[in-house]
């Protein structure tokens, strides 16, 4: 008997595992652009993005109903390529907040406005 609950254990447990791994978070902002990314599996580490130019994510926090992502350009380590700072709604079950993007090549081109994201399984 004691076999059988360490094993339904072992299951229940590798299974929320999986599934707190599976979580990945999609952000739409203005001009019908979105950015998609997954939760880092242990606090601390950052997610990697696919942006218009290769960025790496220095901070990453998604914690306390709150999302704030930092990333820099890989070439350029001090330009900041997005921004994304959202707090959780309760009500639409969402994150609103902001997000800044820098979509210029050579040149500084910075974009801010409304940003909206969703947490999948």
């Amino acid at each position: 008997m004691k076999r059988i609950a360490i094993a339904s254990l072992i299951l229940l447990s590798a299974l929320y595992a999986s599934a707190a791994a599976a979580k990945s978070i999609t952000c739409a902002y203005p001009q019908d652009q979105k950015l998609t990314f997954g939760v880092p599996k242990k606090p601390g580490d950052v997610p990697p993005i696919d942006f218009d130019y290769a960025s790496t994510v220095t901070r990453f926090s998604f914690r306390d109903d709150k999302l704030l992502l930092v990333a820099m350009d890989e070439v350029e380590r001090t330009r900041v390529r997005v921004v994304i700072s959202a707090q959780l709604d309760r009500v639409k079950g969402v994150y609103s907040g902001q997000i800044v993007t820098d979509s210029g090549g050579n040149q500084l081109m910075l974009d801010n406005g409304p940003v909206i994201c969703k947490v999948t399984n």
